[in-house]
């Protein structure tokens, strides 16, 4: 049974990347920090056919992170991680205090090494590891450089470790997308064109179709957009 590990299962890219991937003769374990959310997910991913583990969980937290993976690796191996902690910091350079600036980043950044580092450790040849960054990795937008930050540092982060674990042959992937259509936007000041954002389907789609490809092909970084183009 091939075992999958989500984080940021509750909402948005996680949870449409659990229903994408819910199939019989897959283990999925979801994890966020809302059990409620996530138990709504389960219910979908079981009645797809696939076995499901709720576990609650802090990707900040280096305990939490290291018992999640224990548990979605069982007995026996973990074969995908699909990494999707989302939110956002946007604020003039001006108004960010420190303490918003470090617990941004822990959360964007130190959490992916979190996750990357204990999953690692349980995979082997043909383990996938895919992080869902953002065109901000790449790009530079006005009151979002903490973000950007933490993307620029996530992409590269996820470069440097796919060439120290490619000789065991696990593979690392980043995603990429555009602006998507998730909750996010609800909390972001400004105006924003929602019908020109990609669908957490769309994503998560792209995603199930790396997960279903042969274990020695690697997807390395990948660009989703929208064809309206920026916003």
């Amino acid at each position: 049974m091939r075992s999958i590990l989500i984080t940021g299962a509750s909402r948005g890219i996680g949870a449409a990347t659990a229903l994408a991937l819910a199939r019989p003769g897959t283990r999925l374990t979801l994890a966020a920090r809302n059990r409620a959310a996530l138990e709504t997910i389960a219910d979908q991913v079981i009645t797809a056919g696939a076995d499901c583990l709720v576990v609650p969980c802090d990707v900040t937290d280096p305990d939490q992170v290291s018992k999640t993976v224990a548990q979605a690796a069982g007995a026996g191996r973990l074969d995908v991680v699909v990494h999707s902690v989302g939110g956002a910091l946007v604020a003039p350079l001006s108004a960010i205090s420190i303490d918003e600036w470090e617990t941004h980043l822990r959360t964007q950044l130190t959490g992916l090494f979190l996750v990357a580092q204990a999953a690692s450790a349980r995979m082997d040849q043909g383990g996938l590891i895919i992080n869902i960054a953002s065109v901000a990795a790449r790009q530079a937008f006005p009151g979002w450089s903490a973000y950007v930050a933490a993307k620029h540092g996530a992409l590269g982060f996820a470069a440097a470790i796919r060439e120290e674990l490619r000789p065991r042959g696990i593979r690392v992937c980043s995603i990429l997308p555009a602006a998507t259509d998730t909750a996010i936007w609800d909390t972001i000041p400004g105006n924003w064109s929602r019908s020109n954002m990609l669908q957490p389907t769309d994503v998560a789609a792209v995603i199930a179709a790396i997960v279903a490809l042969p274990p020695y092909v690697t997807v390395e970084d990948l660009t989703i957009g929208h064809v309206a183009g920026r916003l």
